[in-house]
């Protein structure tokens, strides 16, 4: 499930998605990582206590049921699931473009369809074979990351043959450290939050797990560690040996950096990885938006249809659906193929948020609630400083969030993702009112 949860949350995000974050904010970029690193340590500490209490593959909707009423579990299931198939679009944009600069001659739009297809495919069998697959591609993953930041370094501190130590040049010199203010640091972290997402998935996976609590305590604990590391020190390495505002970097600033330090044959290698991470990616986003879908659909939050499970136990209308609406998406590419990516990593982005805020809320609720029944967190899954730390999350989510909406270059995105929620909200309040209770909200 460690696996499962990194795999989710290194893919174009990083790669690629990166790339525009950091002609979002500069160097600054850092920041936006960091601040939205602390929060998702936080975030996921709340979802460890919850989902370890309440392990169920409706995770946070759930969670937000129980804690609010039959709208709330509603809009936060619905909201999650929006930005996935979003999200797959990403991953297999990204890939299209990969291939399609090896074979100019297939169009991106064709390789990436071909690629929601493959990944359907999988999710179709067993959880076991995604679960393998997800394995072995993400060992392969974290290898390249973890050569990359090595790589890096020693470039960084002079030591590579061939190229001269960078200094701060690159993080200082190209109109200073915030080259565009605080407010290009906070739009860009709307691009680290889809770059984060996929973290949660394992909590989504505990409702499949043979020991819930035991994989959940587990993967809380190194995930966030690792991701954050991974993150945060390859940007490093990316700002510091770069300038910010090469074209190269907005592209693709893994392969700009190991061209720039003249490894022979990285950039063919790291674009076969990033295909292979791509895949890993959408495999683990096919897998949550299913699940997720499939949840709702139990609680009567969404036509029954995609309750119905395979004789290999997978939710197969569920992931059909949202391999559809992923392909349907791909047609933002086709109609404005220059501008459709850095779109799609905005708005996704903003659901992110949106799905977040849900589960501070639901957590300052629930924990109150189970503090006081006498339950207490188990060792490595309660929230530090509750409710303390819990509200300090909760209003830096909001905060930034409202930030966003004031800001023109982000102010679009921010309502469009707003908008999407109030809508939602409303039809779970009038499911409500219609059908006030459900076998799943008796759920303690």
């Amino acid at each position: 499930m460690t696996m499962i949860s990194i795999g989710g949350a290194v893919g174009a995000g990083l790669f690629v998605g990166s790339g525009v974050s950091i002609q979002q904010a500069g160097p600054g970029v850092l920041i936006a990582y960091a601040l939205t690193a602390a929060i998702v340590v936080v975030v996921m500490r709340m979802l460890a206590e919850m989902s370890v209490t309440r392990p169920d593959t409706g995770a946070f909707a759930v969670y937000g049921r129980l804690a609010f009423g039959r709208w709330a579990g509603f809009a936060s299931g619905w909201i999650y699931w929006v930005g996935w198939p979003l999200g797959m679009c990403i991953e297999s944009i990204a890939a299209g473009q990969i291939v399609h600069g090896w074979l100019p001659a297939l169009p991106v739009w064709l390789v990436a369809l071909l690629m929601l297809g493959t990944v359907t495919a999988v999710n179709l069998g067993s959880v076991r074979a995604y679960g393998e697959m997800e394995f072995w591609v993400v060992w392969v993953k974290v290898a390249v990351v973890a050569l990359f930041i090595g790589v890096g370094l020693v470039a960084v501190a002079g030591l590579l043959p061939g190229t001269p130590a960078p200094g701060t040049g690159n993080l200082l010199g190209q109109g200073g450290f915030l080259p565009m203010g605080l407010s290009g640091v906070v739009i860009a972290t709307s691009g680290a939050m889809f770059s984060f997402s996929g973290t949660e998935i394992v909590t989504i996976a505990a409702g499949e797990a043979e020991d819930a609590a035991a994989a959940i305590r587990k993967s809380t604990r190194t995930i966030m560690w690792r991701v954050t590391v991974f993150y945060l020190g390859s940007l490093s390495v990316v700002v510091l040996l770069l300038p910010w505002n090469s074209a190269a970097v907005g592209e693709s600033p893994f392969a700009a950096t190991l061209d720039h330090l003249g490894v022979p044959g990285a950039s063919t290698v790291l674009n076969v990885v990033l295909f292979a991470a791509m895949l890993s990616t959408m495999n683990s986003q096919v897998y949550a938006s299913s699940r997720m879908l499939f949840a709702l659909a139990r609680d009567r939050d969404a036509p029954s249809v995609f309750a119905r499970i395979s004789r290999r136990g997978a939710p197969h209308t569920a992931i059909l659906f949202t391999s559809a609406l992923a392909a349907l998406c791909l047609l933002l590419q086709v109609v404005h193929p220059t501008g459709a990516f850095s779109r799609l990593v905005n708005i996704t982005g903003d659901t992110v948020y949106v799905t977040w805020i849900g589960i501070a809320a639901a957590h300052l609720v629930l924990g109150r609630r189970d503090r006081a029944d006498g339950r207490r967190p188990l060792p490595g899954t309660g929230v530090w400083l509750f409710p303390g730390l819990t509200w300090a999350a909760l209003l830096a989510l909001l905060g930034l969030y409202a930030v966003m909406i004031v800001l023109q270059d982000s102010r679009a995105d921010a309502l469009l993702a707003l908008g999407l929620t109030v809508a939602v909200s409303l039809t779970g309040l009038w499911l409500q009112r219609r059908r006030p209770s459900s076998d799943s909200s008796k759920r303690s």
